[in-house]
């Protein structure tokens, strides 16, 4: 079984990567680089919000910073709480999807929600 990077070693590639320091990476997302240096070392988890900032600084997809911290986005949790039968319903009858028919289901799901953008 193949191991799931960890949320830290992530941000230390991503930061090394792009040749930012610590510190600097700290000020752009407002903490302070021992806080930065914490969390690539598993000492500390980030909030949402810094998960955020950081995948903005560093211009990453932010669905897969939270993957990695185990943090759902407060948008996904909203429709999740909005739609307390449905949302989980449809996760469990489709966990068994491939990668391609996830994608095709994602497409739908973007073209449907054009369609009602139309329409208000």
């Amino acid at each position: 079984m193949v191991q799931k990077q960890s949320f830290g070693d992530y941000i230390k590639g991503l930061r090394t990567d792009k040749h930012i320091g610590v510190r600097e990476l700290g000020r752009v997302v407002d903490v302070t680089g021992m806080h930065i240096s914490n969390i690539e070392k598993g000492k500390s988890l980030p909030s949402r919000e810094l998960i955020t900032k950081l995948a903005e600084a560093l211009e990453a997809n932010v669905d897969e910073m939270l993957h990695l911290a185990d943090q759902i986005d407060p948008e996904v949790a909203d429709v999740i709480q909005s739609n307390p039968y449905s949302a989980p319903s449809l996760l469990r009858t489709a966990k068994s999807l491939t990668p391609e028919q996830w994608e095709k289901l994602q497409k739908q799901v973007e073209k449907m929600a054009k369609e009602n953008e139309k329409d208000s």
